[in-house]
């Protein structure tokens, strides 16, 4: 945001009007309403106030009931650490003495480690944004946290302290909200964080897509994910972290690669079960080792399913399916197929490494309307064999 921070009682003020207006209301809205019902108060603390009043709508969801009267800009918010996600990353610096954050934001990784260390230093760039985060870890009933503002490349010079660990967020996101893609655009830059030499332990968050050499620099990396989603990466100097472990925080499972597992040969029939890893385990790039722990075969080396003929053990990072049949596309033989079971539009469609527009196919195919106890199965469609595969299956759960 970059812009001094308003009056605390005149944003209060504002945030306490924009109660009486829907709950529903955009943000555009909102700001309208405000400019007319305030037209003395700088429009920058109108705009402020109506962000904060659009982001708690959904912040409780992503930290937890106490954001509902939480201070967050829109920007801030979608860069901001899931709790859970925030107290998973802060157990590692548990009992540390004085550790140094790089990027408040929000918050939430500052609550996460205030509650497990002795004191937290946090640097903020922005003003508004730190004071902000003063406000949500007063809020929470933090005070063994001290705020700094400034630029970390200009402040840490002159910072006193001995620090024990360090944990940075550079922001990662341009002032309109729009994600930053190149790690030395991050603000700091990333070669600017990885190259302090401070703490015995230190974390960076990073984009989850942003491919880094981490152990040839000495450092590990750590894919997070929540739900469905790989949502962030976590790069770690000084742990015993082995490089491309995985965690979901909702579930509380982890994974980390065993180097002695060599991956299976591939796929050499597409028979029993098909099995799709969680995102993190795609994204950390060790799918083939996760899968021959398994005892699962990979399809192909650029397709991330697997097979494997008998059902496997239940696992919370693999979703299992039975396959039904298997042949190479073609649009009629597959609509006859789906015609004699029946499906209806509840069929989930799935692809990797093939040029197919599933819509298109969807649009396609004779799917009955969906109604309650209506049939559905999940179509699987990729490269195998320098041909274009169709998959039919069902969800499959273990008795």
């Amino acid at each position: 945001m970059n812009t001094p921070f308003p009056s605390l009682a005149v944003l209060d003020g504002v945030l306490a009007a924009l109660e009486t207006l829907s709950s529903s209301a955009d943000l555009p809205t909102l700001v309208l309403n405000l400019r007319k019902r305030f037209p003395d108060i700088d429009p920058k603390t109108l705009n402020l106030a109506a962000e904060i009043f659009v982001a708690r709508r959904s912040a409780p969801h992503k930290l937890g009931e106490w954001a509902r009267d939480g201070y967050f800009s829109l920007a801030v918010l979608q860069q901001a650490s899931r709790s859970a996600i925030a107290k998973h990353r802060a157990q590692s610096f548990r009992g540390l003495k004085h550790v140094l954050e790089i990027g408040t934001g929000s918050g939430s990784d500052t609550a996460a480690l205030a509650a497990v260390c002795h004191k937290v230093t946090t640097l903020e760039a922005d003003p508004a944004t730190s004071e902000l985060a003063r406000r949500n870890l007063q809020l929470r009933g933090f005070s063994n946290v001290t705020f700094m503002v400034g630029a970390a490349e200009e402040i840490l010079p002159r910072i006193a302290g001995d620090f024990d660990g360090l944990f940075a967020d550079p922001a990662r996101r341009s002032r309109d909200g729009d994600r930053i893609k190149e790690a030395a655009d991050y603000s700091p830059p990333l070669d600017f964080v990885m190259s302090l030499s401070i703490g015995r332990k230190r974390a960076i968050k990073v984009s989850p897509g942003l491919f880094i050499d981490a152990p040839s620099l000495g450092w590990s990396r750590e894919f997070v994910g929540y739900g469905t989603e790989c949502l962030e990466q976590t790069l770690w100097y000084g742990t015993e972290r082995t490089d491309s472990s995985v965690f979901v925080a909702d579930i509380g499972e982890g994974w980390s690669p065993a180097p002695a597992v060599e991956p299976l040969a591939h796929a050499e029939s597409l028979q029993g079960f098909i099995v799709e890893a969680h995102a993190v385990i795609n994204r950390s790039q060790e799918l083939g080792r996760f899968f021959a722990e398994r005892g699962i075969q990979q399809v192909a080396p650029d397709v991330a399913y697997g097979i494997t003929s008998g059902a496997p053990t239940a696992d919370p990072l693999l979703t299992c399916f039975r396959i039904l049949d298997a042949f190479p596309y073609h649009l009629k033989r597959l609509r006859e197929a789906v015609k004699s079971r029946g499906w209806s539009r509840r069929t989930e469609l799935k692809k990797r490494t093939c040029p197919l527009e599933l819509e298109e196919v969807r649009a396609a195919l004779p799917l009955e309307d969906h109604s309650h106890g209506a049939a559905f199965g999940v179509l699987f469609f990729f490269r195998w064999r320098s041909a274009t595969w169709v998959v039919l299956a069902e969800r499959f759960r273990e008795q």
